[in-house]
């Protein structure tokens, strides 16, 4: 997709927030892919940067032991039943956020017990070894753990007022954006271009996947396209960023500030027009147009 936008592109993976935050700021990457709640603290913090793009959406997995749930039915379960428990998470993702917020709003602030780990992995191997009641997690670790016994009590993207909510974002130097446009333009052309292939070609999707995730094709392909409506959308979500800062602001975690300074969906739009005018009744690209109507107000 980039080489047909004229983009020669390479792929620099990152462990964590931060590290990728110094590459961007020193000049050795030209764009990231941040966590939502890591880009709201950033703005805060007055780095000139700006979120113009998307990536991934919900994905995460409230998972628990099967025990927790046992005779109860699946309509009934919700984050009442980790009353007095231990969830355990991995710093403040997009995930904790959705949760600590559903749980103050339904009153549970003070009776659930949140755990921070370094990653993923740690979170899920704790749970494995009895340290904490439950855990949120993503791929491939969501998957992983519902493949051993474990159960996934909701879907992040499914909690109410966090329906799809954001997760990743693009974002790169506001002064790059400012200084060539017509180059980050072309990125998020190719990544609509991509968004397309991932709702019409799953299988080559997951083939694809794969060379990033070591988890079977079937059980990739349940985690890519059942427990969630959608993974992926190139769209900034403007709305979704907005709502995002204010559940921060809410629990605590940053103070209130002008974060629409730091969110554009300027360059989405000219990208997604121009894909749109070369095949205007395509059903994916389509909906990207009515999406990005309804969240970029």
């Amino acid at each position: 997709m980039f080489k047909d936008e004229g983009l020669n592109t390479e792929l620099v993976m990152f462990g964590e927030n931060n590290s990728e935050l110094a590459a961007l700021e020193s000049g050795k990457i030209d764009v990231g892919a941040f966590g939502s709640s890591e880009l709201v603290t950033y703005l805060g913090d007055g780095h000139e940067i700006t979120v113009f793009g998307g990536a991934m959406i919900a994905g995460h997995g409230l998972i628990v032991k099967p025990e927790l749930v046992e005779g109860i039915p699946e309509e009934n379960w919700s984050l009442d039943l980790l009353k007095g428990k231990n969830i355990g998470v991995e710093g403040v993702d997009s995930g904790y956020i959705v949760y600590r917020s559903a749980a103050k709003k339904m009153g549970l602030e003070n009776s659930i017990d949140f755990s921070i780990f370094a990653d993923g992995a740690d979170a899920y191997n704790s749970l494995k070894n009895d340290d904490i009641d439950a855990a949120i997690l993503y791929a491939p670790y969501r998957i992983l753990a519902e493949d051993e016994g474990y159960v996934i009590l909701s879907n992040s993207g499914t909690v109410s007022g966090f329906e799809d909510h954001v997760c990743c974002r693009q974002a790169s130097l506001t002064s790059s954006l400012e200084k060539d446009p017509d180059t980050y333009e072309a990125f998020l052309r190719a990544l609509i271009r991509a968004y397309r292939f991932y709702k019409t070609e799953p299988d080559k999707t997951i083939k694809d996947i794969q060379k990033y995730v070591d988890v079977d094709e079937g059980s990739l392909k349940k985690d890519t396209y059942d427990y969630d409506s959608q993974i992926a959308n190139p769209d900034p979500d403007i709305t979704g960023m907005t709502n995002f800062y204010d559940a921060l602001v809410d629990t605590g975690f940053v103070n209130e500030f002008d974060i629409s300074q730091g969110l554009s969906a300027e360059l989405y739009d000219k990208a997604l027009n121009a894909v749109v005018a070369e095949d205007p009744d395509d059903e994916v690209y389509k909906y990207l147009l009515d999406y990005h109507k309804e969240r970029d107000k």
